[in-house]
């Protein structure tokens, strides 16, 4: 008999039956949304890009803040009807059942189902889509270098003096207008690079990032795990409130083994930022060599500044 009443199922679980079913529809519906704006975001975003001759791409930006602020609001919305539903039904028994009640466990499945299908399935899929969103802003920028190389090749022997005439040689790239002094009659002739080569010091910082692409990958996969580690560890714990002493022991292994990895992970995530940084600056002085000094100091400023935090 006691036994039976153990297993007695709660007065108020077929409540928690359909808000855990309406919330699963809910957020089909949302996923729908996301896949169905993005589909069709991306074509147009890259077509946008390629059309788009203003340097600072300000058209092509327009059009991407309007898609994020879209995929903004369906995050937004789960947020809020998770909050207001799930965590609401669940705050309003979890008072009133204790561990010990036959309705505690249905209580904590119904919270660790949906809070699951939030995190481990909508999130994960609004991530990818804000992913694949993101990377329509990125511009082949070594193409965009290596006309701008090409451009210098041509231009850099065909220079003259204003004054006598004679052919000036432009050594390096300018970024910005520069006086060149003619060997002949001392002169000083104004060299004013074009606009492509102007961008240069703009868009160095971007160029090195995407050579450098999967050291910050390397990064943000390692930064990842220690959240993925946490959670797992926590939905252990979770599990393990009503296990036997058997199920508990190995519970308790799995989140030691998970609790070394989560600090290995915590441990090694820095490192590896550290890596990505110092690689990334080297890009930046070999594409701005005139600028490493300016460079050198950006990154002892960025590299002190990650230090202090961690």
């Amino acid at each position: 008999m006691f036994n039976m009443f153990k297993k007695r199922r709660p007065e108020w679980a077929d409540r928690l039956d359909q808000s855990r079913e309406r919330w699963f529809t809910f957020l089909e519906k949302l996923e729908e949304r996301m896949e169905e704006l993005c589909t069709a975001a991306i074509p147009e975003l890259k077509e946008v890009l390629a059309k788009d001759d203003d340097v600072y791409k300000r058209n092509f930006h327009k059009v991407y803040s309007g898609v994020q602020g879209q995929l903004g609001n369906i995050r937004q919305k789960a947020y809020d009807t998770y909050d207001e539903k799930i965590l609401g039904d669940y705050y309003s028994l979890v008072h009133q059942v204790s561990a010990l009640d036959p309705g505690y466990d249905y209580l904590k499945e119904f919270q660790n189902q949906c809070s699951e299908r939030y995190n481990d399935v909508f999130e994960k899929k609004l991530n990818y889509w804000e992913k694949q969103i993101e990377m329509t802003k990125e511009e082949d920028l070594e193409i965009k270098y290596k006309k701008i190389l090409d451009e210098y090749e041509t231009v850099k022997h065909k220079f003259t003096c204003k004054q006598c005439g004679a052919a000036l040689s432009i050594d390096k790239i300018f970024f910005i207008s520069t006086y060149v002094a003619c060997p002949a009659c001392r002169t000083q002739n104004t060299f004013a690079p074009s606009s492509s080569a102007q961008m240069i010091q703009h868009f160095s910082r971007d160029l090195a990032h995407q050579r450098v692409s999967s050291l910050y990958e390397a990064y943000v996969t390692e930064n990842e795990k220690e959240r993925i580690y946490y959670h797992q560890i926590h939905k252990l714990r979770l599990s393990n409130i009503s296990s036997g002493k058997a199920e508990k022991k190995k519970a308790e292994q799995e989140m030691a083994q998970l609790e070394q990895e989560r600090k290995a992970s915590i441990e090694n995530t820095p490192k590896l930022y550290r890596i990505y940084l110092r690689a990334l600056y080297d890009e930046m002085n070999k594409i701005t060599p005139d600028l490493k000094e300016h460079n050198e100091k950006m990154y002892e400023n960025a590299i002190s500044q990650y230090n202090s935090y961690y």
